[in-house]
């Protein structure tokens, strides 16, 4: 069994890489140099001949030893038990020396680097897919990675969840890092530095080394990354902690980045000179992505696995995942884990079975007027409750009319319930609509392409 495992094990590297998304400095630093060992009493041994030795084997094992343990399991297709170890002294050192030698030692430092700012490898501006609805966020985090402390600081992000802020603060982690050999970067979130303030104030003997060491940690950076700010709501000595590091830092010019799914504004609990500070920078927003938008996140999600997928699958999930970047992503990993483990092809109908218990019961067993209102909204970039609402501008009264008609198409509703979805006590009105924008579409070339592309959002299948 140890060789045929040593036969497959260029392959469980492949499968491990591909299945994972490992980037390939990471691949060639903790992965390419294991070698098989031994294959006794169902215990898989691996021997990590790096030269980072305990430190780098306690990393492994943190962060990819479940990961080969599946893997291995997947391709040997049994249940095993798998560890990692060291060579003995003097074992595999010339062999280890080849190995470790494909990979440079910027590389190793910049690894090290990033593993030590607390950040995700993963994160940069290069795996950011740009839309409408993110792209100044994103514009002024790259003006920022390029230019710490001279533009826009503090930068202050703020949207809904999973629409890709910690993504961008830490891309921008990772860019000066990259880009600056010399730069100390730090990210954390808000959770994590009110936890070390307590549990620094929970000690009997606090000494002041050990307060200096904390605020030496948080004071000498130059690029400070808070994550979910909007958590230190109401505690006030956390405030008071990030009050004078945020001034101390703004002082020296060093860069501060945060992210709130909130405005600053609109944060309660937290102090008013806290508030302050945060606006004195550049704020921006991050929006719920357009229909566009998720498809070129669907496809380049698609890419990095190496699995082809028909548009067709990628739209019907672009159109059941409006609002979340993260559920998005996770759906087709979803699709794609799901059609690898029972060896189906990836359909529609297999992708909505899949996701039955993720989607909506509206969304999945018909096609409700609110769905089509939010699918109207998506499209014009405005919101459903612009839609709903009496402002009569055809900005909004357009997409009201298309939502009449679109709802009569597809449901089976009578007028008064599709007039109560879009807040109209009169059926007239919704009637009337409906005749103004059939008659369009018989009229109007552009009216009618765009009650298609909106049929197509609707329904793909």
């Amino acid at each position: 069994m140890l060789d045929f495992l040593k036969e497959k094990w260029p392959e469980i590297l492949d499968f491990f890489k591909q299945e994972y998304d490992i980037a390939d400095v990471s691949f060639k630093t903790w992965i390419l140099p294991l070698k098989v060992k031994s294959f006794e009493n169902n215990i898989v041994t691996l021997v990590f001949p790096g030269d980072s030795g305990k430190t780098g084997l306690q990393y492994i094992n943190k962060k990819y030893l479940s990961l080969l343990k599946i893997s291995i399991e997947e391709t040997l297709n049994q249940e095993l038990e798998v560890q990692i170890i060291l060579p003995n002294e003097n074992e595999e050192k010339e062999d280890a020396s080849s190995k470790i030698s494909s990979v440079s030692k910027e590389d190793i430092s910049l690894e090290n680097r990033i593993i030590e700012s607390n950040l995700n490898k993963k994160y940069t501006f290069d795996s950011f897919v740009v839309g409408s609805n993110n792209n100044i966020a994103q514009v002024t985090s790259l003006a920022v990675a390029e230019s710490p402390g001279e533009v826009y600081n503090p930068l202050f992000i703020y949207g809904g969840v999973g629409l890709g802020k910690t993504h961008l603060i830490q891309s921008i982690g990772n860019f000066v890092l990259k880009n600056n050999t010399n730069a100390k970067v730090l990210y954390t979130t808000s959770e994590s530095f009110t936890n070390e303030v307590i549990d620094l104030l929970g000690m009997k003997k606090t000494s002041q080394e050990e307060i200096i060491e904390f605020r030496k940690k948080y004071r000498n950076v130059d690029v400070l990354l808070i994550d979910d700010i909007q958590f230190i709501s109401k505690r006030d000595r956390t405030q008071e902690e990030l009050f004078n590091i945020f001034n101390e830092l703004f002082m020296k010019h060093k860069q501060i980045v945060i992210t709130s799914d909130k405005k600053p504004k609109d944060m309660e609990g937290v102090a008013e000179r806290l508030i302050s500070r945060f606006e004195q920078g550049l704020t921006v927003d991050i929006q719920n992505p357009d229909y566009e938008t998720r498809m070129a996140i669907l496809k380049k999600k698609a890419e990095t696995t190496g699995t082809e997928i028909d548009e067709s699958v990628l739209q019907y999930i672009a159109n059941h995942f409006v609002s979340n970047v993260r559920e998005l992503e996770g759906s087709l990993t979803r699709v794609i884990t799901f059609s690898k483990i029972s060896h189906s092809p990836v359909t529609v109908d297999f992708a909505a079975d899949v996701l039955k218990e993720l989607v909506s019961p509206n969304y999945e067993d018909k096609i409700t007027c609110e769905y089509i209102i939010n699918i109207v909204a998506d499209h014009f970039q405005i919101s459903p409750s612009d839609i709903c609402s009496k402002k009569k501008s055809r900005e909004f009264a357009y997409p009201r009319q298309i939502c009449m008609y679109l709802c009569r198409v597809f449901t089976d509703e009578k007028l008064e319930t599709i007039g109560a979805a879009l807040k109209k006590t009169n059926h007239a009105t919704v009637s009337y609509g409906y005749e103004k924008i059939k008659s369009e579409i018989e009229t109007d070339p552009s009216t009618k392409n765009l009650i298609e592309v909106l049929k197509k959002k609707i329904n793909p299948n």
